[in-house]
């Protein structure tokens, strides 16, 4: 204990002398292997200086234990050493580093932490990360104002996304990798998947008829440890050839598939140039003759060099994609679809997904920090512009997904898994949920506590020695009786009515007798209309006009008549 501790004392001590050289190598934008060269230089100049001194007080050197513990220290302060201690925890999920001086630590039981403080300052967090944008990953990134945003792989495995100059802090999300060494059972034993789950998983990736699968999930749902799980199940003899933007999957390197070639997606160079994207490797992927083509997250047009590869015979070929469910990312490959350079009709893509996908797999993180398959669907077919699908497990009570519908009896899906050794009795009868039971009989009714006499209102109460209003009765609400309203004293009664009663017949003109008809009402001609009254024989009589008053030119003396025309005379 003593000796590792004198090797980390001189590091602790050497520190700030160590940290700001490095900074200074950085400033001068050297090639990251003349860095490290420079800088392993300096460590050794503070080991020579550290072991004179201690001759020459009579103290101990450094011995070859502690001095490799050092060297070790000053490679790690390179690559990131202040993260070392954070990575190392198999409880840390995820790394939240908001600024220099800003540490959240998300652990796997759902709880947030914080954490130590990682640099002293800005400028010392870029630094530390541009180093290992430019030595840690698979390929050499960039991390400056002109490429402000990174995305890397780590040589411990896990996955750092980090953005300076557009945001107000620099900030870095590392998610760790805590199960490198997955399989459906250790996912059962975690509750996220059940046994007859794995029955189906299993058959789906095993030949000699591989389906076709699709992980469905959110961010940070599992969707890569399932995808690790599920690929743990090929046999070794197949050439897997994986495509992603980050390299996360780790086939070989974690032992669970030794013939896989990993491809990673590179950014362009200063000049722009360089750039390989995700649909540029699935298209290479095609000309290597691979058995399997994996995509670790599809999200832009690869989705259909993907489904060319399950349809040119690559059967088996799985990916990710994020979506909201198993219908949805039915949705997002349509839309994802018409980013690609071919251009294809929404129409086409449908029915190509309809005939080489075979199954979508969700997984979700639940509310209580669990992870679980929820929902596997099968591709049935195309139908009317639409893929027609079934949901064979959907989520149960607890949000694992329980079997609720058999698989197509005419299937493809189901034959795959036939060939593959799936015998569907397994899986037993589809769940189904309890009858529904009347509320009365769940619990005994109880007797309702027995409520309180309502309080009357101030206007209905009564007062002792004063007289009750005159509208109003005792009462808990004073209502207003029917009948007539009670007489006060000292006021004389009303008098009864004097109007007679009604006779039998409340209407004597609408009263006849059962065979006679109503009479027809007579108006007198006298006085109907005295102005327009006239005997009935007489007719209207002429109107008079006095021959002067109406026209001078045809006056005729008075006893002359007017001439009668020929055809009255006739």
């Amino acid at each position: 204990m003593a000796e590792t501790t004198s090797g980390l004392a001189l590091f602790q001590q050497s520190h700030a002398r160590l940290l700001q050289q490095f900074l200074e190598l950085e400033r001068q934008q050297l090639p990251p292997d003349v860095i490290d060269l420079q800088l392993m230089d300096i460590a050794e100049a503070i080991v020579r200086d550290h072991n004179t001194s201690a001759l020459i007080a009579g103290e101990l050197r450094l011995t070859d234990e502690e001095e490799r513990e050092f060297r070790s220290n000053v490679r790690g302060l390179m690559g990131g050493g202040a993260l070392m201690p954070l990575l190392e925890r198999e409880d840390v999920e995820n790394i939240h580093i908001l600024g220099h001086d800003r540490v959240i630590l998300s652990l796997a039981n759902g709880d947030r932490i914080p954490g130590p403080a990682l640099a002293g300052s800005e400028e010392e967090l870029v630094m530390m990360i541009r180093h290992l944008a430019a030595t840690a990953g698979h390929t050499s990134r960039r991390f400056d104002t002109a490429a402000p945003i990174l995305d890397l792989r780590l040589a411990s495995g896990h996955r750092l996304f980090a953005v300076t100059a557009v945001a107000e802090r620099t900030s870095i999300v590392i998610r760790r990798h805590r199960m490198l060494q997955s399989s459906l059972e250790r996912l059962e034993k975690s509750g996220t998947v059940t046994a007859p789950m794995i029955e189906v998983l299993r058959a789906a990736v095993r030949p000699p008829n591989p389906a076709n699968m699709l992980v469905v999930g959110g961010t940070g749902a599992g969707k890569t440890t399932l995808l690790r799980s599920l690929l743990s199940e090929v046999p070794q003899s197949e050439l897997i050839v994986t495509i992603e933007d980050t390299l996360e999957l780790h086939l070989r390197s974690s032992g669970l598939h030794e013939r896989t070639l990993a491809l990673e997606t590179r950014t362009a160079n200063t000049e722009g140039l360089g750039e390989i994207s995700m649909y540029d490797l699935c298209r290479a992927a095609l000309r290597m003759s691979p058995d399997r083509v994996i995509v670790g997250e599809v999200r832009g047009g690869e989705v259909m060099q993907l489904l060319q590869s399950m349809g040119i015979g690559n059967d088996g070929s799985l990916g990710t994609i994020h979506a909201g469910s198993t219908r949805a990312a039915i949705n997002k490959m349509l839309i994802y679809a018409q980013r690609s350079p071919d251009s294809p009709t929404p129409d086409s893509v449908l029915r190509e997904i309809s005939e080489v996908l075979h199954l979508l797999v969700y997984i979700k993180k639940l509310p209580d920090g669990r992870r679980a398959v929820t929902s596997i669907r099968e591709v049935v077919g195309y139908e009317e512009g639409r893929v027609v699908t079934s949901e064979v497990f959907a989520p149960g009570p607890d949000g694992v997904g329980v079997y609720t519908r058999p698989f197509k009896a005419d299937g493809e899906p189901l034959a795959r898994l036939v060939s593959a050794g799936f015998d569907p009795r397994v899986l037993g009868e589809p769940y189904r949920p309890g009858p529904h039971v009347p509320r009365a009989q769940l619990a005994p009714a109880r007797p309702m506590p027995a409520q309180p006499a309502p309080v009357p209102p101030a206007h209905a109460r009564t007062v002792p020695g004063r007289p009750q209003p005159p509208d109003r009765l005792p009462g808990p609400y004073g209502q207003r009786p029917k009948g007539p309203a009670p007489v006060p004293p000292g006021r004389p009664a009303p008098a009864p009515s004097q109007r007679p009663a009604a006779p039998a017949q409340a209407n004597p003109a609408q009263a006849r007798p059962p065979a006679q008809t109503a009479p027809a009402k007579a108006r007198p001609p006298a006085q109907a209309n005295p102005a327009k009254a006239r005997p009935p024989a007489q007719t209207a009589p002429a109107k008079a006009r006095p021959p002067a008053q109406a026209n001078p030119a045809k006056a005729r003396p008075p006893g002359q008549t007017a001439p009668v025309p020929a055809e009255r005379a006739r």
